[in-house]
């Protein structure tokens, strides 16, 4: 089968591993969840009373603060 340039499952390449589509998408979607985790942060602490991004805010319509900008 190697004079008609099919490959045996499980064999190795010739050339060497390159990403496959997959891969890329795959790194993408993690770049994508990292900066929205990292936007998500930055808001969490721009909204947040006391600086910590996971302070809660006091309910009703008078109780919320917002940090003043820098």
């Amino acid at each position: 089968m190697g004079q008609f340039g099919m490959q045996m499952p499980g064999g190795r390449a010739r050339g060497g591993s390159s990403l496959d589509m997959f891969s890329v998408m795959a790194f993408l979607s993690f770049v994508a969840l990292a900066a929205g985790c990292v936007a998500m942060y930055l808001a969490a602490v721009k909204l947040s009373p006391d600086g910590s991004p996971f302070a809660l805010q006091d309910t009703g319509k008078d109780k919320i603060k917002f940090t003043p900008s820098k």
